[in-house]
């Protein structure tokens, strides 16, 4: 396939972006590319922690529309195993469970809407159920083994919640875990997200780094 020139691509999706982590490292990735005629996967998560999209999800939808109408693969999870346990992002304390069932339920609407702004017939759209429910406790402890206690606990989040003595129930700190596997999973290239995503995202890279030296376990 015949890409726009990597500058070209680049410069197109910097615009509206607040960060880029690495920039030297995307560039490269276009210019791979762009050599190879071989697309990037481009990966954005969606927790069905409610039946709708929010205005929020339209800004990195649009950011992902970019990279799809570069000729790239749009990859939109629908993050059914993360949202039973709820993004503490942002969160002063732990999120209400949600049933399997409810997650389910919530995320069929999900298609729909993200349709309004993404070329549906060009998008792959994945349960994160494919391949968090097939993780045997042997594989968990080989991933767990890889993060300390902490790096989890770097995140604002938790760091503001021990200082004023709030709970942190355990199954949260599983969840930048699992939605780093996605990007392992996925073969993710580049991953979208909010600002408050930073931290996940940046785990979901040291997840695919270090996924090799896990499954040799």
């Amino acid at each position: 396939m015949k890409f726009a020139p990597p500058k070209e691509q680049f410069e197109l999706i910097k615009r509206g972006t607040v960060e880029i982590i690495p920039e030297e490292e995307l560039l490269r990735k276009l210019d791979e590319s762009c050599r190879t005629g071989n697309p990037l996967n481009i990966k954005l998560g969606c927790d069905p922690s409610r039946p709708d999209l929010h205005i929020g999800h339209a800004v990195v939808l649009n950011k992902l529309r970019q990279f799809q109408d570069l000729g790239h693969n749009a990859i939109l999870i629908v993050g059914d195993y993360t949202a039973m346990i709820g993004d503490p992002s942002g969160k002063k304390k732990t999120r209400p469970q949600l049933t399997f069932e409810e997650t389910r339920e919530f995320g069929k609407t999900y298609f729909e809407q993200a349709g309004k702004i993404l070329d549906i017939s060009r998008t792959k759209i994945l349960y994160n159920s494919e391949w968090l429910a097939e993780i045997s406790l042997k594989d968990l402890i080989g991933i767990l083994s890889k993060f300390t206690v902490q790096r989890i606990l770097e995140r604002d989040d938790f760091t503001n919640r021990l200082k004023e003595q709030t709970e942190i129930s355990l199954h949260e700190i599983l969840y930048p875990i699992m939605q780093g596997y996605d990007s392992f999973a996925i073969n993710a290239d580049v991953e979208l997200g909010g600002t408050d995503q930073k931290f996940n995202n940046l785990v979901g890279r040291d997840m695919q780094r270090d996924m090799e030296k896990i499954l040799r376990l």
